[in-house]
């Protein structure tokens, strides 16, 4: 019972007063969720207190669902099972703080310029995001394989506009009085496909530095549109994403924060497969873990600490991880290491889990979704993992 129903019977005052506040207080937990249309069904939200300093140690480590609601033809069509709650409370049992849940909304909307989102889909995705968050875990969403519509060029620059303003409002407005740590991201690697910069920033290449301009204004109106939907999304934590999610993107003064209404709410993404020829590189033979490698890790975090991090702007790495090359011990040091260096600089880190263990392909299955417990071919990576995060 509340303090204050409790003081009120104690008191002598009426059972009926009790009752009345009891039965407002749980009105008021009611509207933690939106309504079935994305209406509001709660009050005007308190004030989001938190810093980014604080949520970037709330978020601790977490994990993707990757290959699920990113997979174009639906969450089962790229080979993983329909994530069920059982399989979120394992994540939150095994010590992660965060899931991200890649979102390609692009396949589920209808022409432009309405880019209407499939209300099945939509409502499925809720469903999941309400999950997460009622087993305890922070909340990442995004647009993910959606490059192809928001490529960040001068000549597809209004139709990028034109899709992230309408899926952002749709989406804010289903999420409008969603938890707060429920967090939106912009963009997932926003790059122009097939050029000799698409993975790479090249400062001297006009064509590229356009691109990155572009980013910064596709960014920009992805944030306007959640702002604008109001409710909890005026001062919800948005992370936003960089040329490419390339930690030298992010570095280079070309690529700025939009301007917010919400003061101290922006957190910036980068995705680091570092050092490549080990973690992500399936056709290098390279499948030990070296000083030198542990070297370059910390020089990118570093000049990402140095610009932002220093100056109060949160960084999280989002994607992260190691595929399995049949090198266990190579692959709990990577990881201890890389979890303690970025530890040091307050970035959490999440581990990309496609749901691969085995084959040619990039196997960085951690979780197995069926059985409910962390693949025997990776246990030591995400033994490395926790390890690293403890590591003082």
């Amino acid at each position: 019972m509340d303090k204050k129903a409790y003081c009120l019977l104690k008191r002598g005052g009426s059972l009926l007063a009790a009752l009345v506040l009891l039965l407002t207080m749980a009105g008021c937990a009611q509207g933690e969720r939106s309504g079935p249309e994305g209406e509001s069904t709660s009050p005007s939200p308190v004030p989001n207190t938190m810093t980014g300093e604080e949520l970037m140690k709330e978020l601790r480590i977490g994990w993707n669902l990757g290959n699920t609601f990113d997979a174009p033809d639906g969450e089962t069509s790229w080979g993983n099972p329909l994530t069920t709650k059982e399989l979120l409370e394992k994540v939150k049992e095994l010590g992660f703080g965060t899931i991200r849940i890649p979102i390609s909304w692009g396949k589920h909307v209808s022409e432009a310029p309405e880019y209407t989102i499939d209300a099945d889909f939509l409502n499925r995705v809720e469903t999941v995001v309400q999950d997460a968050l009622d087993a305890g875990l922070y909340v990442i969403i995004n647009s993910h394989h959606d490059n192809e519509i928001y490529m960040p060029t001068p000549g597809n620059r209004e139709r990028g506009m034109e899709y992230l303003q309408a899926i952002w409002t749709q989406v804010g407005q289903r999420f409008r009085d969603a938890d707060y740590r429920l967090i939106f991201q912009t963009m997932n690697e926003p790059r122009v496909v097939g050029s000799a910069y698409e993975w790479n920033i090249d400062t001297r290449n006009d064509d590229c530095m356009a691109a990155v301009e572009v980013v910064n204004e596709l960014n920009q109106a992805a944030l306007d549109a959640i702002r604008a939907t109001g409710g909890r999304n005026a001062d919800r934590f948005v992370i936003v994403s960089p040329y490419a999610a390339n930690p030298q993107a992010a570095t280079v003064s070309a690529f700025r924060l939009p301007e917010d209404s919400a003061q101290g709410k922006l957190v910036v993404s980068i995705h680091a497969y570092t050092p490549y020829n080990l973690c992500l590189n399936t056709r290098s033979p390279d499948d030990q873990f070296t000083l030198t490698q542990l070297t370059e890790i910390k020089k990118f975090l570093k000049s990402v600490d140095y610009r932002f991090v220093q100056k109060g702007i949160p960084v999280v790495i989002d994607e992260m991880g190691c595929i399995n090359k049949d090198n266990p011990d190579a692959r709990y040091a990577w990881a201890k290491a890389y979890i303690s260096a970025a530890a040091e600089y307050g970035m959490p880190c999440v581990w990309w889990d496609n749901g691969e263990i085995n084959g040619s392909g990039e196997n960085f299955g951690l979780i197995n979704r069926r059985k409910l417990e962390v693949y025997e071919e990776s246990l030591s990576a995400y033994q490395g993992l926790m390890d690293g995060l403890t590591e003082e």
